[in-house]
């Protein structure tokens, strides 16, 4: 009886000894590998999300419960937005009463709070509640990230796995997985958008003094939090685990956001798992990680003090990508922002993404936009043009121009050709 007792000990002890050096050799790998990271997987272009396969970047989205909105409806006063989604229907006429009667009463946050703790759905009326939302935190975002904080609290469920079963052996703290409200507050963001995108476009006309900077705040705002939802989303699709406040272990949060010289900086504790046996997983190594979201800027996109976040052994990768994307930002007059995922403890990047929105008149202090930065370096390879002789060299194809509709497929392209004018102007 000993003997079976001792054999049954001498296998656990050898179950947990690969278990440990599986964690360490995949953990090593990990660091090893983590160059990779730098490249960006996925990008936003004006509000639409691409994944790059081994082809290029491709849209994933497909925008559902669009409705007619004119041009003079100003698409800050995300209320007024709302409002054409009554039209001939009844049931989003009643909700948008109600939750006006709630926002009128209790603020933001009541709203907010309301919308999010109910189950959420697919369908007219969540598009609704949803810009309801994101409208509110754009215009929250200038105070502080209390609102984003409560937003993100909404986003992530405990993890139960197949059908209500614990499909995981805790080691630690109780994880958390995304749920279907932080796709809803990406499509909404995504929908408003294209309003916004569509109705920048069609004004045509230079942005007033007065109302210009209050313009180009919500353009910025809405970029970032896309930017911050959308990545989230992309880069965690493993689970969280729940971290105690600093200075304050009773107060705990699954994702923590902050506001640090106008950028979003989200903090949280990644899982994963290193051995799996059908429908159980067993997860014991986390990283603690933090995501940047970079204010949205034009130019100046290289502005980063990258040596914060990375180790010297990867950060030449992240500069040279903030490069390439301060060159496009600054050649065709690009809203730019970027997102670096990096282990806070040994400082490897963990992911990259950007995000790149046209400069509109009605965003501007003069006559510039986007398309006329695309149209003028169309032009310069034209017969004529500036650069025509160096055609071939920058690999411009002059049946083939740059337009706003296949920016972000051909961006790869497009940052070579850039680059390569770059040297021409240079030498």
């Amino acid at each position: 009886m000993k003997l079976e007792y001792k054999k049954r000990i001498y296998w656990l002890l050898r179950f947990i000894l690969i278990v440990c050096v599986v964690n360490v050799l995949t953990g090593f790998y990990d660091m090893c590998t983590s160059s990779k990271n730098t490249n960006a997987n996925q990008i936003i272009w004006k509000g639409e999300r691409y994944n790059k396969d081994e082809t290029g970047y491709h849209s994933i989205d497909k925008l559902k419960y669009l409705v007619d909105i004119p041009t003079d409806c100003d698409v800050k006063d995300i209320w007024a937005v709302a409002s054409y989604y009554v039209k001939d229907d009844s049931e989003c006429d009643t909700r948008l009463k109600e939750l006006k009667g709630i926002y009128d009463e209790g603020g933001a946050k009541a709203v907010v709070d309301d919308i999010m703790s109910k189950d959420v759905g697919d369908d007219k009326k969540t598009m609704m509640e949803y810009l309801i939302v994101d409208g509110c935190l754009i215009e929250s975002l200038d105070n502080d990230a209390e609102l984003l904080n409560n937003v993100l609290e909404h986003c992530y469920d405990r993890d139960y796995g197949f059908l209500g079963c614990k499909r995981y052996i805790d080691i630690g703290n109780k994880l958390y997985k995304k749920n279907g409200k932080l796709e809803r507050i990406i499509e909404a963001f995504e929908t408003l958008s294209k309003y916004t995108t569509d109705r920048a476009g069609k004004l045509n006309v230079v942005g007033d003094s007065d109302g210009n900077l209050v313009d180009r705040k919500h353009y910025s705002n809405m970029i970032q939090l896309l930017q911050t939802f959308s990545s989230l989303s992309y880069f965690d699709g493993n689970l969280l685990g729940i971290r105690p406040t600093i200075g304050n272990s009773k107060n705990k949060y699954i994702v923590k956001a902050v506001k640090e010289d106008y950028d979003i900086v989200l903090s949280y504790k990644k899982y994963k798992s290193f051995i799996n046996f059908g429908n159980i997983s067993i997860y014991g190594r986390y990283k603690n990680l933090n995501m940047r979201i970079k204010h949205p800027v034009i130019g100046n996109v290289e502005k980063f003090d990258v040596m914060k976040y990375v180790a010297p052994s990867v950060v030449g990768k992240v500069v040279d990508k903030l490069f390439d994307l301060n060159m496009l930002s600054r050649e065709f007059e690009l809203w730019g922002t970027n997102v670096i995922v990096y282990d806070i403890d040994i400082h490897t990047p963990e992911g990259f993404s950007y995000g790149f929105y046209p400069m509109y008149k009605i965003y501007n202090i003069d006559d510039m936009d986007t398309k006329k930065y695309i149209d003028r370096f169309n032009e310069y390879f034209l017969p004529g043009g500036e650069y025509e002789e160096e055609r071939d060299k920058v690999g411009y194809n002059p049946d083939n121009p740059i337009s706003e509709e296949d920016f972000a497929e051909r961006i790869d392209e497009i940052n070579s050709m850039v680059y390569e004018l770059f040297e021409v102007r240079w030498y």
